[in-house]
Formats: structure tokens, C-alpha cells, sequence
């Protein structure tokens, strides 16, 4: 049986008979998955996201087994990109049909463990950076995205010297992260 009803749109409903709250843990579930492939169509991804879950949300009721989410999930990701491209005028479109074989890729792969475990390394690595080096981090890759040159005013330091820090701190977090990765698999 096919995850949406028959011959419906995902994106077109009301929400009624659908549970909201079950919609919501689905999309932090699948969140990495879902923003790893807006990511790999549009350069911001956020805003993009938030469309997606919003139109998720609403056309709950569509969705007919909770099992087939992320493919229900990533077709209308799918469409919000096509739309995205459509309506921008300054940005060259991803081929759609690009799009969809990236789509079924990201489906076909099943990261959600390994992810989880990635996230835990990494709120792990983050602690044992120094505090500045956090504070950037947490400033830089938030959903806002601070521009490199804002930080640098904000904690008082070049832009040169904001750069080196952050390039620091993403080496030490790929080497502490692939280590704790490398103990969990002797494990």
C-alpha cells in the first residue's frame, strides 16, 4: 500500500484526522536527511526546510503509514525546490529530474543511526573546544548563518583571525568526531 491515499497531491489538505504532534517528531527525526537534500539543491536550506515542514504538517492526513514518511516527506521537499526555482530569477535551477535520482539516492541510504551517534560525538567534541571557539561555532553555523566579518566585530578579533579560529575548530571537531566514531565501531 502506497504511504500517501490515491491520486491526492501530499502538499493539498487539512490536517484533520492527522496527529500534528507524531508529523513534528517525524521531521526531527528525519530532519538531517530532509535538510541533506535541500542542501544539496539550493545554497540556503533553512527557510526552504521550514516550508516543507509547514506543508508536511498540513497535509497530514495524506500520509496513510507512518513507515513511508521520508519518501512522502522528500517528494514534497522535491516540489518546493522545483518551485524555488521557478520563482527565483537570479539563481540557475537544479535539473529536476537531477533533483529526483538525488531524492531516491537519499532514500535508498539509511544514516539515521549512524547520524544519531555522529550528533553525540559531535555534542561531545563541541564541550572539549575551548569557549571562544564555541561561542563562534555556535554563532556561525546556526540556522542565521553570521557572516564571518559580524563575528569578527562581535568577539573583537580580524576577520582573518575569526577565519582561523573557525578553520581550527572544524579540524578538531572532524578528528574528534571520526575518533569517537572509530571507538564505537571497536566497540
Amino acid at each position: 500500500m502506497s504511504p500517501l491515499s490515491t491520486s491526492e497531491d501530499p502538499e493539498h489538505s487539512s490536517t484533520e484526522g492527522a496527529d500534528a504532534s507524531t508529523m513534528a517528531m517525524k521531521l526531527i527525526e528525519h530532519r538531517g536527511t530532509l535538510l541533506g537534500y535541500l542542501l544539496s539543491c539550493v545554497r540556503d536550506a533553512a527557510d526552504l526546510f521550514q516550508d516543507v515542514s509547514m506543508a508536511a504538517i498540513r497535509s497530514a492526513a495524506k500520509l496513510r503509514d507512518e513507515s513511508g514518511f521520508l519518501p512522502w516527506a522528500r517528494e514534497i521537499a522535491r516540489r518546493r525546490v522545483l518551485e524555488f526555482y521557478r520563482t527565483s530569477k537570479r539563481l540557475i535551477p537544479v535539473d529536476p529530474e537531477l533533483a529526483g535520482r538525488l531524492a531516491e539516492t537519499a532514500a535508498e541510504l539509511d544514516v539515521s543511526e549512524d547520524a544519531s551517534e555522529r550528533v553525540q560525538a559531535l555534542r561531545s567534541c563541541l564541550e572539549s573546544l575551548p569557549m571562544e571557539s564555541r561561542r563562534l561555532i555556535a554563532m556561525r553555523y546556526t540556522d542565521k548563518k553570521e557572516p564571518v566579518e559580524n563575528l569578527a566585530k562581535t568577539v573583537g578579533r580580524s576577520v582573518q583571525a575569526t577565519y582561523a579560529i573557525l578553520k581550527r575548530s572544524r579540524i578538531l571537531l572532524h578528528d574528534c568526531i571520526n575518533k569517537k566514531m572509530n571507538q564505537g565501531a571497536e566497540a
